[in-house]
């Protein structure tokens, strides 16, 4: 490739200054959806299982340690000793483990693909202003620490130094890879696999073994693992049927919507790059996307979240094929090209964390009715818009003020993470699809039983119904 290099500037020229520049541009650009929806979090998974697990740790060690459980006790290990809440280190650590990930995409350039510094700054920053990794970002934290392991791992194992120290730093991530997310772990033990078939290296083998033992025993002491029950928190009997959005269409709307935009310039990095192994990930990737083709009605194969992953990798081949088009041109050309291109995925990137929910970017706005069941249109929301926060917050301060304190209290799924961090006394949650058809046999068992309703369109307000009034009416 050639090696033509846009910002001249200076102070760019040492490699560890740029990788202090990579991780403040991350931190920075994770830290404003976070600072826009301030003082509520982002994220479905943050106020539904980070937060309120980390709250309740200790009393739900039996279930954690079941599911893969090194990012939570990672967490928990911070939040005890230097007192933060469980908020403020759940959304702290996601800001840094951006700021890592990014670092982990600019030593991919310098490693793997052998760019330049200046051009692993642009793949970093054109990467981390792609949605697939934004919306990661939002909420999948986890997946976040363990792709940015993957690719460290990738990167080491790129080297030409293949002495013990190196081998022994490969191998503790990939420890700490495969204990930190399922899918992650698993896609590294593929693609760990391919590449010792592929190179028949020794140190590769090893650090294949250790993967695929650890997955393996991780994988034998865990289960699926939904979201468990905490002590205040009962849900329905899970249903075992496919939902109804888990269909064709949105799956295929949610990856054009997701890839659309990196697909042109990914395929002509793709065939460029003469290193296979990050091709061999984005190919697993792909086959997981399109497993709706074959089991169009299987939802356990997670195609939406293989369609993410896709779009990380696609979105690394696409600022690659991106640098090669910009080397053809002259110096002065591709920097204005090249500063261009970061421009306009910056516009979209940060209209995509940054617009209030009910006002998305109009691309993800346009077919909001397919992907919202994968994705957020944008990321100012958790598990309800975070306009309305305050006004769910302000329901549950009158459910503990005025309900008995062995009350039931029965309502929407997506409230659970709420509820179990602010209901108090002995205040039982339980939340079904259909809170209507749960609650009156509870009522019928003899227990005080309260339905939180959700009403508004523009602005969401809760109402609370006694169901022992409203039964007798």
């Amino acid at each position: 490739m050639d090696t033509i290099s846009f910002f001249k500037v200076r102070f760019l020229a040492s490699e560890k200054q740029v990788t202090i520049i990579v991780f403040v541009i991350c931190i920075s650009i994770r830290v404003m959806p976070e600072l826009a929806a301030y003082p509520h979090p982002i994220g479905y998974d943050v106020v539904n299982y980070y937060i309120p697990k980390v709250a309740s740790f200790q009393e739900d060690w039996n279930t954690i340690s079941k599911q893969f459980p090194l990012y939570l006790t990672f967490l928990y290990s911070l939040s005890t000793p230097i007192g933060l809440s469980p908020p403020a280190v759940v959304t702290s650590v996601a800001v840094a483990m951006a700021g890592i990930f990014g670092v982990s995409l600019f030593y991919t350039g310098r490693t793997i693909l052998n760019l330049p510094i200046n051009q692993s700054l642009f793949l970093a920053t054109f990467n981390v202003l792609q949605m697939a990794v934004l919306r990661t970002f939002w909420d999948l934290h986890r997946d976040v620490m363990a792709l940015a392991g993957m690719l460290f791992i990738f990167c080491l194992l790129g080297r030409n130094d293949t002495g013990w120290k190196m081998l022994s730093i490969t191998l503790a991530l990939t420890a700490i890879t495969v204990a930190a997310d399922r899918m992650i772990g698993g896609l590294l033990c593929i693609s760990l696999a391919a590449h010792l078939i592929l190179t028949r290296r020794k140190d590769v083998a090893l650090v294949a073994i250790l993967a695929i033992s650890l997955f393996f025993i991780l994988m034998i002491s865990s289960h699926q693992p939904g979201y468990p029950n905490a002590n205040t928190i009962t849900g329905e009997t899970s249903e075992i049927n496919t939902p109804e959005f888990y269909n064709r269409e949105n799956l295929l709307v949610f990856f054009l919507v997701v890839n659309c935009l990196v697909a042109a310039p990914a395929i002509i990095g793709f065939f460029y790059m003469q290193n296979k192994l990050l091709k061999i990930p984005l190919l697993v990737s792909l086959a997981g996307s399109f497993s709706w083709l074959v089991f169009p009605e299987n939802n356990l194969l997670v195609a939406d979240r293989w369609i993410v992953i896709t779009g990380i990798f696609l979105s690394i081949f696409a600022g690659y094929g991106c640098l090669r088009l910009v080397n053809k041109m002259k110096s002065n050309v591709s920097a204005i090209v090249a500063c261009s291109i970061i421009a306009a995925f910056a516009v979209i990137g940060l209209a995509y964390a940054l617009m209030p929910y009910d006002r998305p970017f109009i691309l993800y706005g346009a077919v909001r009715n397919y992907i919202t069941y994968f994705a957020p249109v944008t990321m100012q929301f958790n598990s309800l818009d975070v306009q309305d926060n305050n006004n769910l917050l302000l329901a549950i301060a009158q459910i503990n003020e005025n309900t008995e304190h062995n009350a039931i209290i029965v309502g929407e799924p997506q409230w659970r993470g709420f509820m179990e961090l602010y209901l108090r006394d002995d205040r039982i949650y339980h939340f079904s699809n259909d809170p209507v058809a749960l609650a009156m046999p509870l009522e019928q068992q003899g227990h005080r039983v309260y339905l939180i309703k959700a009403e508004g369109n523009q602005e969401t307000s809760f109402r609370i119904e006694n169901i022992q009034k409203d039964m007798r009416s």
